[in-house]
């Protein structure tokens, strides 16, 4: 079985949707579900999401 990943838009680590939801690491955006590795990243996404998605933003751990 196969199963979707998902990046983490913080990072850049792929996470599994399924395992994310579990632990409550995930955040709606602008009508999109983002899915995150841990709660530092998700917390930071949270504060403030725009810069995930500036066009020059390079996801790095």
């Amino acid at each position: 079985m196969t199963h979707e990943m998902a990046s983490d838009p913080v990072c850049g680590m792929q996470v599994e949707p399924e395992q994310a939801k579990a632990k409550e690491l995930t955040a709606d955006h602008n009508g999109e579900t983002y899915y995150f590795c841990g709660k530092g990243c998700m917390l930071d996404f949270k504060d403030d999401p725009e810069p995930y998605f500036a066009p020059g933003y390079t996801p790095s751990m």
